[in-house]
């Protein structure tokens, strides 16, 4: 009776599936699928809700129609869009966590819900 030549685990065909080495690689392929989704979602979400906050923007209708209260909350929320200081270029949390607070700021003056 002859018996199956069986392949080592470690032969140079097959990499060894439980080296650490190959299970960090595979870890950190998987955390950069993950971070790509993710950012992808968030940065979805953020321009959803800006269209969402200049649709709010178009329905006030005419300015006459507009309170001064409205009036002064749509300066404020203005002045402070201008006087963001931002470095897009350099792609930091620090920045999208400003953009982040600047829509929560926006909707929260709108009106409009999360």
């Amino acid at each position: 009776m002859k018996r199956k030549n069986k392949r080592s685990r470690h032969s140079p065909d097959r990499p060894d599936e439980s080296s650490p080495v190959t299970m960090l690689e595979l870890e950190l392929r998987r955390l950069q699928r993950d971070l790509r989704l993710t950012a992808s979602a968030y940065v979805a979400r953020l321009e959803d809700e800006v269209r969402a906050a200049a649709a709010a923007v178009r329905s006030y209708g005419p300015v006459e129609h507009l309170s001064r209260e409205r009036l002064h909350q749509i300066r404020d929320v203005t002045i402070e869009l201008r006087k963001r200081k931002l470095k897009p270029e350099k792609g930091r949390r620090k920045d999208l966590r400003k953009i982040d607070s600047l829509i929560g700021d926006l909707q929260s003056v709108l009106g409009e819900k999360s």
